[in-house]
């Protein structure tokens, strides 16, 4: 049977996933400069994640475009703000630890896409190079990896590992656990619907669309996770 169907397209889940993907290849390399690339693109898809939930949510709240767009420039934060604030009359909570790390991280990332020159004084050790390189020079520098007092996550994206990707993955969780069941309280039906793609084809089952590597991925941490601001379980068992 062949028809046309409507997709809302959401890209959240993808996201999501993709970050505990890149997380789980930093954790599998050995070379040490692969393994901080690995984790940076994590972090960096965390808070790709973060926008997209926060935009998923704002779609829940009928506006005028003219409006629809204003709130577009807002930052990540101010958008869940506004969800809040238009639904429950509450302000989002941003003295919790939750928020906390959120916005710890929205901070990383506005760090790394907007990239400044620095200027720092290093001691290089210079040797014979081999072949057809003259010189080799190497830092002798051994500087301590400063980590945030609230998360623990390392301040300097140059020092990346993949416990500081699962820091931000987990973050994210906390903080829409907290967002969807605590402060918002929407039950799970709709957190999915604002979350996940869907689409206008389903008869009988939830219009959810659900993409298999994109679940198991993410369920394969669950347990560590404890993801609580969508409801996962007992879907698996369909593919089976």
């Amino acid at each position: 049977m062949k028809r046309k169907v409507e997709i809302t397209k959401n890209s959240f889940f993808e996201l999501f996933s993709d970050a505990i993907t890149l997380y789980e290849l930093s954790v599998a390399t050995q070379k040490t400069h692969i393994k901080k690339t690995l984790a940076k693109s994590s972090i960096l898809s965390i808070n790709y994640a973060i926008e997209a939930a926060a935009n998923s949510f704002l779609s829940s709240i009928e506006i005028s475009q003219k409006l629809k767009d204003q709130i577009d420039r807002f930052s990540s934060l101010d958008k869940f703000d506004y969800t809040l604030q238009w639904h429950k009359d509450i302000s989002l909570p941003r003295g919790t630890t939750q928020t906390q790390i959120i916005k710890e991280l929205i901070a990383q990332r506005n760090a790394l896409v907007h990239p400044k020159i620095k200027i720092f004084t290093d001691t290089i050790e210079t040797k014979p190079g081999e072949g057809k390189i003259a010189y080799q020079h190497q830092s002798n520098s051994h500087s301590e990896q400063v980590k945030s007092n609230i998360s623990g996550i390392s301040l300097d994206p140059e020092t990346y590992t993949e416990k500081d990707a699962f820091i931000a993955i987990k973050a994210l969780v906390d903080f829409l656990n907290c967002y969807v069941n605590d402060w918002w309280g929407i039950d799970l039906d709709t957190s999915a619907l604002l979350l996940l793609p869907s689409w206008n084809g389903s008869i009988q089952a939830q219009p959810i669309i659900y993409e298999r590597n994109s679940l198991e991925t993410v369920l394969r941490h669950d347990p560590e996770l404890k993801i609580k601001f969508i409801g996962l379980h007992g879907i698996f068992e369909q593919f089976q």
